[in-house]
């Protein structure tokens, strides 16, 4: 499993790169990315895209450098359709704040599969926790109504949220599985630690799932991954890789100019 954080510059990078960036998707993404008011959603929902594209060609997996298609399985997972790979490449991304996440694993299990999402703490943790009440089991809840400052509170919220989103993710099922489905239950050391991931009642390590937590960021944002299948490269390190905005862009701009897009 590989893990990757893609800071996004801090001031807006310029028109011209944007554009020349934005023509390594498809037509019809372009379209999409142009509805957003603000240059930031954009940037980022640019950038989550061309995540595989820049891991791809980095990695010298493109062939004859073509561009890589995509397809859906499930709900609406997005899928690698071309290059073919062998072992298969399983992905996914999120994004918050000035971050985008993404994670892939190589895997010939027929059930592999992964997962990831990221939450930035809240202005009001109280009216969040009441809004996604329905989404909570009563163990849950229980956790939740002790005595807990705003921090305690958020931190738990978004362990609570990214590890259930995250594994809906996983299965390309979204929040139509139901996240109450999802039980996180806590260890009784007042430190908000995580003791195990119940789905559907039965321990998800017993049934061949796995799953990492931390956190990000100045603002403690919590990520959540999970997957399943065995790691074709079980020795890959999969502790957070930190790619500055450089390093993304620069091979991605080198592949347009290759590749004569216009």
């Amino acid at each position: 499993m590989r893990l990757f954080a893609i800071k996004i510059p801090d001031q807006p990078i310029p028109q011209e790169t944007f554009d020349k960036l934005a023509l390594l998707i498809e037509p019809q993404g372009r379209e999409r990315i142009k509805r957003f008011r603000l240059p930031e959603d954009a940037l980022r929902s640019l950038v989550a895209r061309l995540t595989m594209t820049w891991y791809l060609y980095i990695n010298n997996l493109l062939i004859n450098n073509e561009l890589p298609t995509f397809g859906r399985k499930g709900k609406g997972k997005p899928i690698l359709e071309t290059p073919k790979l062998y072992p298969p490449l399983e992905f996914n991304n999120t994004h918050e704040s000035s971050y985008i996440l993404f994670c892939l694993l190589r895997s010939n299990s027929p059930l592999s599969c992964i997962g990831i999402d990221i939450m930035s703490p809240v202005l009001n943790p109280l009216e969040t926790q009441e809004g996604i009440s329905l989404q909570l089991t009563i163990k849950e809840k229980l956790s939740l109504n002790l005595n807990l400052n705003d921090i305690q509170r958020n931190e738990i919220l978004m362990k609570f949220w990214t590890l259930k989103e995250s594994f809906t993710k996983a299965i390309g099922e979204g929040i139509t599985f139901g996240l109450e489905r999802i039980e996180v239950l806590l260890k009784n050391n007042n430190n908000n630690e995580i003791e195990k991931v119940k789905i559907d009642g039965k321990d998800s390590n017993e049934i061949g799932w796995q799953w990492k937590q931390d956190k990000i960021g100045k603002e403690n944002c919590i990520y959540s991954i999970w997957w399943r299948g065995e790691d074709f490269y079980p020795d890959e390190d999969c502790s957070m890789q930190n790619v500055n905005w450089e390093e993304f862009e620069k091979p991605l701009l080198e592949l347009v100019d290759k590749l004569n897009l216009k």
